[in-house]
Formats: C-alpha cells, structure tokens, sequence
C-alpha cells in the first residue's frame, strides 16, 4: 500500500477550539486582534475548557470500559506474536468506543465536518481564493483542481481504511489525535494518492460548545481551509511560486519566528548574510504560513457572502481564530500571537471585510503578491 504523507505530518494544535458567543468585547480586531480575539474572551474560554476536559473525561471513561471486553475477546482471535496486530485493532476499538460514548452526549458530531454542503461550501471559497489571486492560470487551474479532490473525513474513517499493520508511518499518523483520540487536532495527509483534511474525535467534541450549525461552521472554517491550504503549499508547489509572499515574511517578519535546530546551525554559518538567515527561518515556517494565508483568504470571503455586519463577521473571526491563542512556535508553527496579532489582521482582505481603513501598520502586510500597497 503506497502512504505519502504531506510536509511530512501536517497538523494544526488546536488548544482552545471553542465558540465566544457570550463574550462581551469592548476593543476590536481593528484595533487589537490579540485583545479581542484572546484576551477579552479569557473568562469564557477558561469555562469551555473546564467543561469540555470534564466531558471528555466522562467519554474517556466509558468508552475504556465499553471497550474492555472487546479487546478481550480480540486477543482471543490474535495470536500474541500479531502484537502490531494487536495493537492496531486495540486502537480501533478504542476508537469505535470513543465515538459512541461521544455521540450518545452530543448527538451527531461529524456532521459538520463531513457534510457535503459544508465542504463544497469551503471548497467554493478556496476556488474563488485562488480564482482572485495574483498566480498564473496554470497554477490557479492545478491549486483547483488538487482542492477539487480532497476528501475531508472522520479520524474514524481514516484507520478503518488505512493498513495499518504494514504501514509504519500509518502508525504513526495514527497517533496523531493521541493515544485515546481527544487532542484537539486535524490535519492534512496524502493516502493511497488520495487527498485527505482529517478531523480528530478530540476536536469534534469541543464542537458541543457552540450555540448553533452557524457557529459549529464558522468554528471550524479556519481549520479545514487551513489543512485545504497545506495540500496546495510551497512543500507542494514550492518556495519559488509562493517567493513574493516568503520573501516579504522574511523581510519583515523573520525575528518573529523561532529557530530549528537546523536554521540555528545555518544561520551561524551564514553570519555575514542576515538575509540568507532570515529567509531559511521564514522557509522553515512556510507551509503553516501560506496554509494560514488560504485560510485569511477563506474566512474574509465567508464574511462577504453571508454579508456580515462588521459585529458579526468579528464574531466569526473569533469564532474561527480563537482556538491560536496563546500556541507556541516550535520552528514550524509561528506563535499563535503573531497569526492572531499581525498575519490575520493586517490582511487587506480581512481589513476590507471589517471597514478597518487607511489606518497605520506596526509592520507591513504580506501577501501572496508580495508586500501589501
């Protein structure tokens, strides 16, 4: 069984993914995003987060219990020398289990990443993303066509299709919504050619929180379009087609990144050329870079079609963006700061979407085109 994976896993934490309906803000993301999106929340996201890690503390439970006997009568039927065997069928059942307990609290929680009007809907978005930007029509009509086919699935779905015995990096993926599938987790990989953006259980259910289908869609906006961008990233189509946006993210914003191990060893040996330095650093944290850009694109475009007010559609970017705060940056993801505090909000297209004028930017905005005018 032929297993590419995409960057080689990609994945977006999501540490706080929940809906601020109640929060009551007095800033705006105009004028700070951070403290709108991050910090005026603070009280209701540390309640979502108490509720939910209670949840899913219940589901874990019963679901291990349920699932107990099955295994059981599993190691029945597996030889033990079958230990991978053993070990992926344990983890299925784990799973199956997982997902009924979920269900039987929350009621259908796949439904809104699954849903084929959800998905075209995104999709949509990417295509007019890409239809409004500034590449050639060779690469819009390669970005669509490789958007057209992606699958976006369940984390259910994607072991009970994947061979996981034999395939060692398959195991791995697997492990990527963690041991008892409740990370707040998706992410992007390639199977058998087929494209797939893959939901973890653990990000379903943070799901529970928000007031309405409206919101459950906007909550997961960013993150879908998101992992849709890895599939179309410089790791795909390289740094050369996207240089103009890598290039004024280095000029600009490099200092806001974190060193790998790698770019701290480059860098040293590269002393005398800051700007080889600047642009490996920025290389580093590209693929997150540009997937967060489709995602920019895709969130100011809902707010358009659903004719937001201003109010609203800084509902729906909280909503969307809010789950960043406070992320870290490891040398591939930028701190969820600088996405939340300079990537989003200095988007033309976002600035459009919320009326924010001509106002002056503490750094410059970078776009797929290059510098912002």
């Amino acid at each position: 069984m032929k297993f590419t994976i995409i960057a080689p896993v990609i994945a977006l934490t999501f540490t706080t993914l929940i809906s601020i309906n109640e929060a009551q803000a007095s800033s705006n993301i105009c004028d700070s995003s951070l403290q709108k999106i991050c910090k005026d929340t603070e009280v209701q996201m540390k309640e979502r987060n108490s509720y939910v890690a209670k949840l899913k503390q219940e589901i874990a439970a019963e679901a291990s219990q349920k699932a107990a006997p099955r295994i059981e009568e599993m190691k029945k039927k597996v030889k033990s020398y079958r230990f991978i065997k053993r070990m992926i069928e344990t983890f299925k059942i784990k799973n199956q289990e997982l997902m009924r307990s979920a269900k039987l609290r929350i009621g259908d929680i796949e439904s809104v990443v699954t849903d084929n009007g959800n998905v075209d809907k995104i999709k949509g978005y990417m295509y007019q993303a890409i239809d409004e930007s500034n590449f050639d029509q060779a690469t819009k009509s390669a970005f669509k066509s490789t958007v057209k086919s992606i699958v976006v699935g369940n984390f259910g779905d994607f072991i009970e299709k994947t061979d996981l015995e034999n395939n060692v990096i398959a195991q791995l993926l697997s492990n990527a919504c963690g041991s008892d599938g409740l990370v707040d987790n998706a992410f992007a990989t390639t199977l058998n050619e087929q494209k797939y953006v893959l939901i973890c259980p653990g990000f379903l259910i943070t799901l529970k929180q928000a007031a309405s289908d409206e919101v459950r869609f906007n909550t997961i906006l960013q993150a879908i379009s998101h992992e849709m961008g890895h599939h179309i990233d410089n790791g795909k189509f390289g740094n050369e087609l996207y240089a103009d946006y890598l290039n004024c993210l280095a000029t600009n914003h490099s200092s806001r990144f974190n060193k790998t191990k790698d770019d701290e060893k480059f860098c040293k040996k590269n002393e005398k050329d800051p700007s080889l330095c600047q642009k490996k650093v920025t290389e580093s944290h590209g693929g997150e870079l540009v997937a967060d850009q489709w995602g920019i694109l895709v969130t100011a475009l809902h707010a358009k079609a659903q004719r937001y007010s201003f109010a609203d559609a800084e509902q729906m970017l909280t909503d969307s963006w809010v789950k960043l705060c406070g992320s870290g940056d490891e040398g591939i993801h930028p701190s969820g700061d600088f996405r939340i505090g300079t990537l989003m909000p200095t988007n033309p297209s976002i600035n459009e979407v919320l009326a924010c004028g001509q106002k002056e930017l503490t750094a410059p905005a970078c776009t797929f085109a290059g510098e912002a005018k």
